[in-house]
């Protein structure tokens, strides 16, 4: 590959000057570029709700790696084709930005009508001149005739209430393998960034069947597995000793400026009020939802638990 001409960080400020990036985004933008770069093959990231996981990984990732390499072909899914489809386009609106021409002359896409025999769709476009491509897909949709070098899977369950659904989840792990895996060559990459909801969610179920390693030095990169997966669990509210990936002490919030430690314990003292009545919890909400544990215990939740953990998101 030729000289990366910028950092993902720096190519992120540029075509999204109004970001706003704390430590956290910086070291989670390092991770993403290493995965750009293929020094990471198969990577699952874990982030609480609204802290910015989709755009740096969703939004941004995938013309960042379109412009290092435009013969990648990348599918973008989603728990529905709506959302992946507003992924897809607001990609493209980026890839046709002067911002990231400066940074990419050479991976370009249709514009209007021109040229003419290259698609351009909310689910597909294509790199003009090469191989590339950006494909977007819900959960249980097809991509039938695609090959994918890369798989970018963000959130594949809506909420509590559809990842609390066995027949959700296994349908979730039926489309993964017979869909997702089958489109995949020996060089193929994976990033799953998911919020999770269950001990059985897609996370839940690849970290039980294949090997992973905990994402905690920047030394895992040379000592993971070829076919071992890096998974890195950002927490909402440190509970967990400090890592060179996240060097943050016990108690600290994840980012500070937008979800202050104050309002995240007033969100655990309010989940805690609903736990109250239910007997057969084995974990608290604000856990499962913000991350203080890697993998998740099941729990069965009442309508108000669920509903307060919907408005969450």
């Amino acid at each position: 590959m030729e000289q990366v001409p910028c950092s993902f960080t720096d190519y992120a400020l540029r075509v999204y000057p109004f970001l706003e990036l704390s430590d956290f985004h910086r070291n989670y933008y390092k991770v993403l570029e290493a995965f750009a770069l293929g020094r990471i093959r198969k990577l699952i990231v874990s982030v609480p709700p609204q802290h910015g996981k989709s755009v740096g990984a969703t939004t941004l990732l995938p013309g960042y790696m379109l412009g290092l390499d435009p013969d990648t072909r990348i599918a973008i899914a989603s728990y529905s084709g709506t959302l992946a489809s507003k992924f897809n386009r607001r990609v493209q609106r980026i890839l046709e930005s002067r911002e990231y021409g400066e940074i990419f002359p050479d991976t370009t896409i249709k514009q209007g009508a021109k040229p003419a025999n290259y698609i351009r769709t909310a689910d597909e476009v294509e790199i003009i001149g090469r191989d590339g491509a950006l494909l977007s897909v819900g959960r249980e949709g097809s991509l039938t005739g695609n090959r994918v070098d890369c798989f970018i899977l963000d959130d594949l369950y809506k909420d509590a209430m559809e990842a609390n659904s066995p027949i959700i989840r296994e349908n979730c792990w039926e489309w993964y393998t017979s869909v997702v895996r089958t489109r995949m060559h020996n060089f193929s990459r994976e990033l799953i960034v998911f919020t999770r909801w269950h001990e059985e969610d897609l996370i839940g179920t690849i970290t039980s069947k294949e090997p992973c390693r905990e994402f905690r030095s920047w030394s895992d990169l040379e000592e993971v597995g070829e076919n071992e997966w890096l998974y890195l669990n950002f927490e909402a509210l440190k509970s967990s000793p400090p890592t060179e990936i996240d060097p943050r002490n016990v108690g600290e919030a994840l980012w500070e400026e937008r979800h202050s430690a104050e309002l995240l314990k007033q969100k655990q003292e309010l989940l805690r009020k609903a736990e109250a009545d239910i007997t057969n919890l084995t974990m608290s909400a604000f856990q499962i939802l913000f991350g203080q544990i890697t993998v998740l215990t099941s729990i069965t939740m009442n309508p108000v638990l669920r509903l307060i953990l919907m408005k969450t998101e």
